[in-house]
């Protein structure tokens, strides 16, 4: 369904006539998106996700045809969406998280009937497909009420509607649960995920800032680092990326400074912190990716009389996965 291949987008460092004067209608600019290239299925839901300043917002304008790449392609559907805009409009809905173009004296259902007639969707046919949206998103009670009334949580579910309100085969959605509600946020999860893309088939992509909801919804994610994709694929692979060291808790019977010592001059090896509990005295240790270091420990531990009663791996964390993507380097910087 999309396809970008080398996409790069940079902005003005500096406004005004004074600065291109100055500058001889030089103006320094800052690459924000560098030699981005990557593939979306039909029928997918595509997550891109990344810290706040990553690119996720760009991208998605520039694939809703909302901006023009420096250099690259886009491709929606078979259609060049950088030459041909117009025509890859039509097979797009876009939901942002920051919506300012509703009509504030109008109600909700005269925002959509506008936005539909726009769209090319007119008559019964946009009746009843503002009935079906509204159902959606549960605002039935609240169609006839100026948006002006509105809160914020009610104008991003009005925003979802008019996404779909011209049945698009593909929808970008920009943080679709900002300054929604827990229990209409989860209803717009399961809406997006179940009925969107399970039942109906449409093709979502995704930017969210939030790892629970890419991890729970997204079949492929794309994380975004400075401008680049440092990962891309099915939350369930993203840890092989994972470089940090893997951390363990081991529970022995007995403990004393010389076991202690032992463990901390295992190479490759972190004990940062030791306790006792019910079940006996417990080391939480961090273990560089070896199991070379572990077998250490292990014989450290046997060597001096102790027994092993239990052991624990932790279990990597999308969080931990997603830190350790986007960590900024001195290199980077």
């Amino acid at each position: 369904m999309i396809v970008v291949d080398r996409l790069v987008k940079s902005f003005p460092t500096m406004y005004g006539i004074m600065p291109t004067i100055k500058h001889f209608g030089r103006i320094p600019r800052r690459e924000v998106l560098h030699s981005i290239s990557l593939s979306v299925r039909r029928g997918e839901l595509f997550g891109l996700l990344g810290a706040n300043g990553a690119g996720k917002t760009t991208l998605l304008k520039m694939l809703a045809t909302l901006s023009i790449p420096d250099s690259g392609t886009i491709q929606i559907d078979g259609i060049n969406a950088v030459r041909n805009p117009m025509a890859a409009k039509r097979k797009i809905g876009l939901c942002t998280s920051e919506e300012r173009s509703f009509y504030f004296r109008l109600s909700a259902r005269q925002n959509l009937e506008f936005f539909g007639t726009l769209m090319g969707v007119r008559g019964k046919a946009l009746r009843k497909r503002i009935k079906e949206v509204i159902g959606m998103v549960d605002l039935g009670s609240a169609m006839d009420r100026p948006f002006s009334g509105f809160s914020s949580g009610m104008r991003q579910r009005l925003t979802v509607a008019r996404a779909l309100i011209a049945d698009p085969p593909l929808l970008f959605f920009d943080e679709p649960t900002r300054a929604v509600d827990p229990v209409h946020a989860e209803e717009l999860r399961r809406m997006i995920r179940d009925d969107l893309v399970l039942k109906m088939g449409k093709t979502v992509v995704l930017a969210t800032n939030l790892l629970d909801e890419a991890w729970a919804l997204c079949d492929t994610i794309a994380v975004l680092k400075q401008g680049e994709v440092v990962a891309c694929g099915p939350p369930n692979s993203l840890d092989t990326n994972f470089t940090r060291m893997l951390r363990y808790q081991i529970v022995v019977d007995q403990l004393d400074d010389a076991l202690v010592e032992r463990a901390k001059a295992i190479p490759g090896l972190s004990l940062f912190e030791s306790s006792i509990s019910a079940e006996g005295f417990v080391l939480d240790i961090e273990i560089a990716p070896s199991e070379l270091s572990l077998t250490q420990l292990l014989s450290a531990v046997s060597s001096n009389g102790a027994t092993v009663r239990a052991f624990r791996t932790e279990t990597v964390r999308p969080i931990d996965i997603f830190s350790d993507l986007i960590r900024v380097t001195d290199d980077d910087e």
